[in-house]
């Protein structure tokens, strides 16, 4: 700290009050939240988080429950609803809560990391627009969003310990290495996200860790510890490898990547890295989803991506600027980096593209980083006199309030599915998920013809939202509609013909009709695919027997429609 700016002081106590009030203030308004998006699978109807009465069967489960595929390996997180849920007797507000206070430790966690990078006043500008930072609303406002904010709190406090016992002097002791460890160990078994922990030491190694050792001693001295990760991270991979039933990769491809190799999605995401900063350094437009028509996959150049090579290009020569003259700089920018790479989809595709909640972790680096520099402009405002000191104080105050008006307005987007999605179609109108989610939510409501334009818009939007046809289609059958239906059906199946479930449907809503011999041949069509498709062989022969007595249409009615693909 300059001369300009050593008088300011405040009592510690007041600056840690600070940073509790706006944290929650910024979060309060979500504790009258429902139920929303991933929070009704995962948690409302899964049954495995309703008990502990066995609790180790987590260990051997998916996250997602079933009819999902095996996606993901999340055991702690799932035990973390279990305890919520059994200690609440299901309801929603202690779920909010548990958000609430882990995002307060999230804030604290940062402040803890940035005081051992900033001088305690810029560590506090850090923590404070941390914990205003609109882009965090949704890893708080959504139940199933808290192994964000765990991840945030282990890679927080585990740095900071890693960075006091590197700058004693002393080696790591056994206690404080298996400590590490085992903290290592628990963030990855909340979100895949922790594995990053062993980077980010690394990055606090190459910056603001100054030892006088060469780097092969530093290398000997530490190699302990990182072996030690790296045996840990491998047998997380192989029990989740082995538990997701050879799934490696552990988890869907997003739309927008299917089909690009890693050309094609390292072009995707260079599209997508202006949104990054936006939506890193002003997120004044928040959205829920991002799918197609939102983002879009390509193999071809555009301006989106010459901005986002361009970004990169800037955030490496600061970065490499930074290294010896402002090393948090270097620190916050490699941090945000490896804070990406999970979710960076070019060597391995993952379900999402963009979703605001992965970028929880990057954000820490943001503050710091940024924290810093805006620090050193502060502290020059306030050099030239009471006029600047005057815009220092009043442009942080005015920044301060715009971050905790946003969040708090935001929360209460994510009140109910209804608002969500009412908002969502505002927020992201090319976004084929947020129509198809607004149609379900208008169609439960009794607004069938509404809801119906919602369906075929996002059907317009992506042709390729299977989901979207079969919902629609089972909506017409369900009304005893099944021309439409049919229509809906058959362009499911020229995309996915073993599909049973739709095979299923579209043969049933033949016999409704009376076509009995359609539906014959269509059911044994679906049954040649495989044995597991008995439900086709029989009814084929209920289309044969409907045939020979001449059965009136409308008399054949097979059991309502299943939803076999769930809505993700």
């Amino acid at each position: 700290m300059n001369a300009s700016t050593r008088h300011i002081r405040f009592p510690r106590w007041a600056g840690l009050a600070g940073l509790v009030l706006l944290a929650l203030g910024s979060t309060f308004s979500c504790l009258w939240n429902t139920w929303v998006q991933d929070d009704l699978p995962i948690i409302k109807v899964n049954g495995l988080v309703h008990t502990l009465a066995h609790p180790w069967v987590l260990f051997g489960q998916a996250y997602w429950p079933w009819p999902y595929p095996r996606d993901l390996y999340r055991p702690l997180t799932m035990l973390s609803f279990a305890v919520q849920w059994v200690v609440s007797g299901g309801h929603e507000p202690i779920f909010r809560i548990v958000s609430v206070l882990l995002y307060l430790g999230a804030v604290l966690a940062v402040y803890r990391l940035a005081r051992r990078c900033l001088g305690p006043g810029a560590a506090w500008v850090a923590a404070a627009w941390f914990a205003i930072h609109p882009v965090h609303v949704e890893a708080v406002a959504v139940a199933v969003n808290q192994a964000e904010l765990v991840v945030g709190i282990l890679v927080a406090m585990l740095t900071a310990s890693y960075i006091d016992h590197r700058r004693s002097g002393d080696a790591i002791t056994r206690r404080s290495m298996s400590l590490m460890v085992f903290g290592y160990l628990v963030a990855m078994l909340f979100k895949e996200s922790g594995a990053m922990l062993p980077a980010m030491l690394v990055a606090a190694e190459l910056t603001i860790i100054d030892d006088g050792r060469t780097w092969r001693e530093r290398f000997v001295l530490l190699r302990p510890l990182y072996l030690a990760f790296v045996l840990v991270a491998v047998c997380v991979a192989g029990v989740r490898t082995i538990v997701l039933a050879g799934n490696t990769k552990g988890s869907f491809t997003a739309e927008a990547l299917g089909g690009l190799h890693v050309g094609g999605r390292a072009i995707t995401m260079l599209g997508v890295v202006p949104k990054w900063y936006r939506l890193l350094f002003w997120p004044a437009h928040l959205q829920a989803d991002y799918s197609p028509g939102e983002i879009v996959g390509t193999t071809h150049w555009g301006t989106a991506q010459s901005f986002g090579a361009l970004l990169l290009i800037a955030t490496f020569v600061l970065a490499w600027y930074c290294w010896h003259r402002r090393p948090v700089v270097a620190f916050g920018i490699l941090w945000t980096a490896i804070g990406l790479i999970p979710v960076s989809n070019v060597l391995i595709p993952t379900g999402i593209v963009l979703a605001e909640r992965t970028l929880f972790l990057s954000s820490v680096g943001v503050v710091i980083a940024g924290a810093d520099i805006l620090w050193l402009a502060g502290a020059w405002l306030y050099s030239r006199g009471s006029p600047g000191r005057i815009a220092a104080a009043t442009g942080s105050i005015v920044l301060l309030a715009m971050g905790l008006s946003r969040s708090m307005s935001r929360q209460m987007v994510w009140r109910d599915s209804a608002t969500l999605w009412f908002q969502s179609v505002i927020d992201a109108p090319r976004s084929w998920r947020a129509h198809h989610a607004y149609a379900s939510v208008l169609f439960g409501v009794n607004m069938k013809k509404t809801a119906e334009l919602e369906y075929r818009k996002a059907i317009d939007l992506y042709p390729a939202a299977v989901p979207v046809y079969i919902d629609l289609a089972d909506k017409y059958r369900a009304a005893a509609m099944c021309e439409p239906a049919l229509n809906l059906y058959k362009e499911v199946l020229a995309m996915m013909p073993a599909h049973n479930g739709v095979r299923g449907s579209e043969v049933a809503c033949l016999l409704w009709l009376g076509r009995y011999k359609e539906a014959a041949v269509e059911a044994r069509l679906g049954a040649s695919y495989g044995p597991q498709h008995t439900t086709l062989a029989r009814y084929a022969e209920i289309a044969d027997s409907a045939d020979r007595v001449h059965a009136p249409p409308h008399t054949v009615n097979l059991p309502p429609p299943v939803d076999s693909i769930p809505k993700r």
